[in-house]
């Protein structure tokens, strides 16, 4: 945040996008499981589904160019 109200970053605000919370988080320092305030996020209970896909592993030759590959 740039000039504006530290207590508008910390509980978030309509005018500048930080979302709005009441828990304000420590961080990792002090033991918390995240870095930033204790927004509703937080307490949903999220599970991830994913599904295998065919990979597309570039070679070394695409990946580095004529930087490893030179004469």
């Amino acid at each position: 945040m740039v000039r504006q109200p530290q207590s508008y970053g910390n509980s978030g605000d309509w005018c500048n996008g930080m979302p709005f919370t009441v828990s304000l988080g420590c961080g990792t320092w002090g033991g918390n499981i995240v870095s930033e305030n204790i927004v509703l996020k937080h307490y949903i209970n999220t599970t991830w589904v994913s599904y295998p896909i065919e990979p597309e592993i570039p070679s070394d030759e695409e990946l580095f160019g004529n930087i490893m590959f030179e004469d």
